[in-house]
């Protein structure tokens, strides 16, 4: 595909997965070009110590050698890569960060969680029209932490990072294979308490409208409609989707559509995500295209100060 317009590049290095997104804009509208997921899920790969594994930098680098190649595929005005959580936290992190940046031949920003929300908000609000009296909540679910952000319009008012992810959670309820009700229930009430003080910022009163914007909501929207419960994301579907998780943890019948994920990722995101529709009393999920990538694309053309304008 041709194009007169600049084309810039985002490649975000996640906790759960690797995702690299080109594109131009044309008449104000982000157009995709190329686009790339690896599901690599460092966060599970940490050690006792806080470490990657020297396995799980070596599958990293040799996905980074793919994505370096794609890049090369592309007239680039402007790449920018952006790492989440797990390189937050790694405590080897300092030698993964400047082997990545010498693979890919481009710098590796590390964003913090706060940082990280801001950016998913306004790749949202970019790929929207801007209804600057719309008070939009948006949440993003990852690997090793979550995100939310309220604002209006391109404008974020109010942002906070909790250290809550599937990884996480998964090791800590549904580790050594156990996935029943009981953890099921203890991992939804920790989401809410890891809430806390932050719920009421939050809270139904302060918003019109909420969306979920990471790969993990998404995954679960199309799990959803897989397991023939397709609509809107709200909490009865869910809920009986995580019925049928438990249902094949204790030997029953498996998940349409579940593929390479690992149940237990995957019920850890429901609690997750039922967890903070509850304690913030959300009734249903608007899923965007747009998200975390979309964000540092729009920030990368324009700068966050002209997208806050």
């Amino acid at each position: 595909m041709s194009t007169s317009s600049p084309i810039h590049a985002a490649l975000v290095l996640g906790s759960d997965s690797f995702r690299l997104l080109v594109g131009t804009v044309e008449d104000g509208i982000l157009r995709p070009l190329d686009s790339f997921h690896a599901p690599l899920r460092l966060a599970a790969a940490l050690d006792a110590q806080g470490c990657l594994s020297p396995e799980a930098m070596h599958a990293a680098f040799d996905c980074l050698r793919a994505i370096r190649d794609r890049l090369n595929d592309h007239a680039l005005a402007a790449v920018r890569v952006v790492a989440t959580s797990t390189l937050r936290m790694a405590r080897n992190s300092h030698l993964f960060l400047p082997a990545a940046q010498q693979l890919l031949g481009h710098p590796v920003q590390v964003l913090s969680g706060e940082e990280e929300a801001v950016l998913t908000y306004l790749g949202v609000a970019d790929g929207a029209a801007a209804e600057t009296e719309v008070r939009t909540l948006v949440l993003g679910i990852g690997g090793g932490s979550t995100q939310l952000a309220l604002g209006s319009g391109r404008r974020v008012q109010k942002v906070a990072s909790l250290g809550l992810g599937t990884s996480r959670l998964a090791l800590t309820f549904f580790g050594g294979g156990r996935i029943d009700a009981v953890s099921f229930a203890a991992a939804i009430a920790s989401t809410r308490a890891k809430l806390g003080d932050e719920a009421p910022v939050f809270g139904a009163g302060r918003r019109d409208r909420v969306c979920g914007a990471s790969g993990t909501i998404h995954t679960l929207g199309r799990l959803l409609a897989d397991n023939g419960l397709g609509g809107p994301i709200d909490r009865s579907r869910l809920e009986t989707l995580a019925a049928r998780a438990l249902e094949q943890g204790g030997g029953g019948a498996p998940l349409a559509g579940l593929g390479h994920l690992r149940l237990r990722d995957v019920t850890a995101a429901l609690a997750i995500l039922l967890g903070l529709m509850e304690e913030l009393e959300i009734g249903e999920l608007e899923v965007p295209e747009s998200g975390l990538r979309a964000g540092v694309l729009a920030e990368l053309r324009h700068g966050r100060a002209a997208l806050a304008a």
